[in-house]
């Protein structure tokens, strides 16, 4: 049974949501860039902004956009690629990518999206760009088939709906044509990534958004986003009649599940954390831990609670079902340690930052502590952790979360920020940051269509 204040939590944090939703909607429909000093189109980035559009009302312009990044997916027109700008492997210096490389990053996604080229930041495309446009290519795509079928047909007559979408000439059916053989050929590339076919994919220094952190091997935000974009793409071949397919991307996301809670659960540190290539020889409990551990648990818990279901043609068997219940039911209680990891480790007097600790080395630049990716507030990552945190009812820490999310750092709301040093409050970055908006934007989007209590 609820208590009365946990009513009173829950209300107090639809009231903060609300508002939060109200002030910051004419930001929803402005660009794909990040805002403020950047121009170019960050492809992680727009897969959060093109999310909060969409969410938004602004259905066609969102269409267009998602065939204006997968029109630059690298070796589908012939365009400059330069890459390696944050990778100690070049010594971070900006190179032009060769045939030989670009035959290599083939069908990944670039970190950035310039008028006249492109950038693979790293010394190999980064993970999550790619990953995250699948998921949320495919997640949108989804809904507006999801819709369709509630408009026009009945339920139970499925096949009609694939006959429809297979014949269809209008914008929609156009967009589906043109991505999914996209989206299919990007999860080639990435399945490509799991070296030591351990179920978990590998990336060098500085290729997630943590870009001057220099993580590299198996990192579980890379990972999660990697889950989200198979069990997003999954969904969507099931809309479309494609059965096996949607089934084989399914069993991939649900093995990498296993991976990571195979390699990279921590029973001395009670929470998920990266596996660093200099530390596999080392304690793990001497890990570090970082915010963005959170995504995992938004990724498991992603469309538990749709009815997609329907579209599998082949009903789990009685065994199967016990198996995947263990699991979650497994999976859960780790996900409340890790929470309970991040509330204790990367909360610093209820600022959240986005690593326990200083960093020892960092690059292409210098950092000092509280700048950038050194221990610093990140409100858009933040948004992620209070999506975690309202996916397992923790509606206390998600009101707290909003309230130093909306509060107001004068002249403005804090996450309008880039990123905040937390000794002294300063903003920083670029503003207003789009990323962050529609990152808080998307998580009470998904708060207020759920019951929490």
């Amino acid at each position: 049974m609820h208590t009365y204040v946990q009513q009173e939590t829950w209300s107090q944090l639809l009231s903060k949501a609300t508002r939060y939703i109200n002030n910051t909607s004419e930001y929803a429909l402005r660009d794909i860039n990040p805002g403020g000093c950047y121009s170019a189109v960050w492809t992680r980035d727009a897969a959060y902004i093109l999310k909060d559009q969409f969410l938004s009302g602004n259905t066609r312009t969102v269409l267009e956009q998602i065939i204006s990044i997968w029109i630059h997916q690298i070796g589908g027109i012939k365009e400059k690629i330069v890459y390696g700008r944050g990778s100690p492997g070049t010594n971070f210096t900006p190179m032009a990518a060769g045939l030989e490389l670009n035959k290599n990053f083939e069908h990944a996604l670039p970190t950035t999206i310039y008028q006249d080229f492109s950038e693979v930041y790293g010394q190999n495309p980064d993970i999550d760009s790619t990953a995250l446009m699948i998921s949320t290519t495919s997640w949108i795509l989804s809904r507006l088939l999801k819709k369709r079928r509630e408009t026009y047909l009945n339920d139970n007559d499925v096949g009609l709906l694939h006959r429809l979408v297979v014949s269809s000439t209008d914008f929609l059916s156009h967009v589906i044509d043109f991505a999914v053989p996209r989206m299919l050929a990007a999860v080639e590339y990435l399945a490509r990534r799991d070296i030591d076919h351990d179920g978990l994919l590998e990336q060098d220094q500085n290729e997630d958004w943590m870009d001057t952190a220099l993580r590299d091997g198996k990192v579980v935000y890379s990972q999660s986003s990697w889950i989200l974009a198979l069990k997003n793409l999954s969904i969507l071949m099931f809309f479309l009649g494609r059965d096996s397919e949607g089934q084989r991307l399914k069993k991939l996301a649900d093995d990498s599940i296993l991976s990571i809670e195979r390699i990279l659960w921590s029973d001395n540190d009670a929470c998920y954390i990266d596996l660093q290539k200099d530390q596999y020889i080392s304690d793990v409990s001497n890990r570090t831990l970082t915010q963005d551990v959170s995504l995992y648990l938004v990724a498991v818990t992603e469309n538990l609670n749709d009815d997609y279901d329907s579209f599998i043609t082949s009903p789990l068997e009685e065994s199967q079902q016990k198996k995947e219940h263990l699991h979650l039911t497994r999976f859960y209680q780790r996900a409340i340690k890790t929470l309970e990891a991040l509330r204790k480790r990367i909360w610093k007097n209820e600022w959240p930052l986005v690593t326990e600790i200083e960093l020892r080395k960092t690059g292409p630049w210098v950092l000092k502590p509280n700048q950038y990716h050194n221990h610093t507030f990140w409100p858009w990552i933040t948004g992620i952790e209070m999506l975690a945190r309202s996916r397992f009812n923790r509606v206390e820490e998600c009101n707290i979360l909003l309230s130093k999310l909306a509060s107001e750092l004068a002249p403005h709301t804090q996450s309008f920020y880039e990123w905040i040093d937390p000794t002294t409050s300063q903003g920083n970055g670029a503003f207003p940051f789009r990323t962050g908006i529609s990152a808080i934007r998307i998580a009470i989007s998904d708060i207020l269509q759920t019951d929490k209590i």
